[in-house]
C-alpha cells in the first residue's frame, strides 16, 4: 500500500479534526436545547369556574355584597347578576320594587327604577307583565311630570336626551313591554290622560294637536312608546279623546305618510277610473283625461290636510294647444 506523503497526513488530519469538531458542536447544542427544554415551566392552563344553582342560592346577602364592592369587575358582573336573578325569581322583590317606584319621593323612586331596569330585559320582561307593573311606571311618569321643567316641544330636535333618567327609564322599561304584549294594558293605567297628555305639545288644542302629528312624522326616541298607540284602534280613540288627534282618523293617517298615501291614491284613482273606462275610448281622450285630472296638493305639514289644499287643473278645450 502506497504511504501518503507529509502533505497529504496533513490535509487528513485537519479533515478529521473538523469533522469532529462539527460533531462535538451538534451534540453540544443538541443537549443544551434539550436542557432548555427540560427547565422550562410550562404556565397553568386557566380552568373555566362554573357556579351551580346550588352554589348561588348558598352564597348570603352579606357575601353578595361584598363580591359587588369587589374591585375586580368580572366578580362585580357575576354578583351582580346572581342579585339580579334572586329579584326576578322573588315575587316579594318585585312587590317591593314596584311600590318604591311608584313613591312621591324622588329619591326612591330613582333608585327604584335603576335597581328595576338592571332586571328587566327582553327575555325577563315576562315576569313583570302584570298590571300593578304598569301602574306604578305610570304613577311614577305621572311624578316625573312636576320633577323638572319640560321643554316645549321642537320640531327639530329630539329632546329625549334632556329627559330626567328615572322617567327615561320607566319609558323604557314601558317599551319593553309593550313591544312583546300590546299596549292594552298600558292605555288601562291611562298613560294617556295621566302623562302623555301633560307633555308640552303647546298652549292651544290645535296647536297641541299639530305637533303631536308632526312628532309620529319625525324619528324621535318617545315614538316607540307613541307610534304603537296610534296603530292601536283604542288608543287612538283615547288620543282623540285626550284632543292629540283631531276627531277624523282620517286626517291623522293622512297627516302621518302624507306622501305615501298622496301616491297611493292617485295610483288606486287610476287603476279604478281605468276598469270603469268605456271600452270604445280611444287613447287620444284617454291621455286627455289624464291631463284634465292632474292635481297638486298645497300642505306644508303645518296643520291637518283638508279638501282645500287640492289644487286641480282648470279643463282646457280639446282644440287647445298643450
Amino acid at each position: 500500500m502506497a504511504m501518503l506523503s507529509p502533505v497529504g497526513q496533513e490535509r487528513l488530519l485537519f479533515l478529521g479534526l473538523g469533522i469532529t469538531t462539527c460533531a462535538v458542536l451538534a451534540f453540544v447544542r443538541h443537549r443544551l436545547v434539550h436542557f432548555r427544554e427540560a427547565a422550562t415551566i410550562p404556565p397553568p392552563e386557566s380552568k373555566s369556574h362554573f357556579i351551580d344553582q346550588k352554589t348561588e342560592d348558598s352564597l348570603n346577602l352579606s357575601t353578595l355584597e361584598k363580591l359587588i364592592k369587589n374591585p375586580n369587575y368580572g366578580i362585580q358582573e357575576t354578583a351582580s347578576i346572581i342579585v339580579c336573578e334572586r329579584a326576578l325569581h322573588n315575587e316579594y322583590a318585585i312587590n317591593s320594587l314596584l311600590h318604591e317606584i311608584s313613591q312621591p319621593e324622588y329619591g326612591k323612586r330613582a333608585i327604584a327604577v335603576r335597581a328595576f331596569i338592571l332586571i328587566v330585559n327582553n327575555s325577563t320582561v315576562k315576569r313583570i307583565h302584570k298590571p300593578e307593573t304598569y301602574e306604578a311606571l305610570v304613577t311614577s311618569l305621572e311624578y316625573s311630570v312636576e320633577d323638572y321643567v319640560h321643554h316645549e316641544y321642537d320640531p327639530d330636535w329630539d329632546n329625549w336626551p334632556l329627559r330626567d333618567t328615572a322617567e327615561k327609564s320607566c319609558l323604557m322599561i314601558i317599551y319593553e313591554l309593550i313591544y312583546k304584549y300590546g299596549v292594552q294594558e298600558l292605555l288601562n293605567a291611562g298613560f294617556i290622560e295621566r302623562w302623555l297628555v301633560k307633555e308640552p305639545w303647546g298652549v292651544t288644542t290645535e296647536e297641541r294637536s299639530i305637533n303631536f302629528m308632526d312628532s309620529l312624522n319625525k324619528e324621535k326616541s318617545l315614538n316607540r312608546v307613541i307610534v304603537p298607540l296610534f296603530h292601536d284602534e283604542r288608543g287612538r280613540k283615547m288620543l282623540e279623546g285626550a284632543k292629540l288627534l283631531p276627531a277624523s282618523p282620517d286626517s291623522a293617517a293622512r297627516h302621518l305618510a302624507m306622501d305615501e298615501i298622496e301616491d297611493q291614491d292617485m295610483e288606486d284613482f287610476d287603476s279604478n277610473y281605468a276598469e270603469r273606462r268605456p271600452r270604445d275610448q280611444t287613447t287620444a281622450e284617454d291621455y286627455l283625461r289624464r291631463r284634465h285630472r292632474e292635481a297638486m296638493v298645497l300642505n306644508d305639514g303645518t296643520r291637518p290636510f283638508e279638501r282645500g289644499d287640492i289644487y286641480e287643473n282648470q279643463q282646457r278645450p280639446r282644440g287647445s294647444m298643450e
